[in-house]
């Protein structure tokens, strides 16, 4: 009898493990563009150096907008943007065998940044945070040609604080040590027409970090619209010497006939 009980009582054990187990994979995703979702990319002294030595601009586009400067060491105003959350999902668990609340994924969807470079312009666009690869992705337009859903920059996630009140999300999370990737330095280069001298340095430059901050409190609805960025027109003077060129062409054409 105490042999089946303690094999019933295993059984159970087991049984909860189980249970346990499965629901730590279980997901949940939550609409954030009505509640006050933020992130802010704040540009490090390093890249804004970087910037001036290029003579590059920073501009907002789309949903996102300019966030409050903060002063540098050396007495410069570092820029820094908001970028509404609109969507994340996290991974529901059952302590202690996993995190009873843990980000998968966080969405900006409708946020832009267009670096500008005389008249060349890198769009970036739509970021998401992937913490499974420690990826910053975006769309990025570079050279008239947009890349969807593209690794930007590589990050160090830290002070993590997230909790869940019914179906409220709370947390606050740092991302630093935003580093290019080998595409978006490629992107980047071409896209702005930079020297080696100039893109070298972007290779291991820190841009800065990204704060995000997710609360309960309601705000009007973000248009989370995701953002396409315009594919720059050809001069009248370029479509001038297309349309002689197509004349010319046709012209040929009818003599040989």
């Amino acid at each position: 009898m105490n042999t089946f009980k303690y094999s019933f009582k295993a059984a159970g054990i087991a049984a909860v493990t189980t249970l346990a187990m499965s629901t730590s994979a279980q997901a949940l995703t939550l609409d954030t563009t009505f509640l006050q979702a933020n992130s802010v990319f704040a540009l490090s002294q390093d890249a804004l150096d970087a910037m001036s030595a290029a003579s590059t601009s920073m501009s907002a586009l789309g949903n996102a907008t300019a966030a409050a400067s903060t002063k540098s060491s050396t007495g410069d105003l570092l820029p820094a943007f908001n970028l509404p959350v609109t969507k994340v999902d996290v991974s529901l668990g059952l302590p202690p065998f996993s995190p009873l609340v843990s980000p998968n994924s966080g969405d900006a969807s409708g946020s832009a940044l267009a670096i500008t470079r005389g008249s060349k312009s890198v769009v970036l666009a739509n970021f998401v945070i992937d913490y499974s690869k420690d990826l910053v992705l975006a769309d990025i337009t570079s050279n008239g040609v947009t890349t969807k859903n593209t690794s930007l920059y590589s990050f160090t996630a830290t002070d993590l604080k997230i909790g869940l009140n019914g179906l409220t999300l709370n947390m606050h999370q740092q991302l630093s040590n935003l580093m290019f990737t080998d595409s978006a330095l490629a992107s980047f280069t071409s896209g702005l027409n930079l020297s080696k001298a100039l893109a070298t340095p972007l290779k291991t430059l820190d841009f800065g970090t990204i704060t995000i901050d997710i609360n309960g409190a309601l705000r009007s609805p973000i248009n989370a619209t995701p953002y396409t960025a315009a594919v720059p027109e050809a001069p009248p003077a370029a479509m001038l010497g297309l349309g002689l060129c197509g004349i010319a062409l046709v012209a040929r054409r009818k003599m040989k006939a």
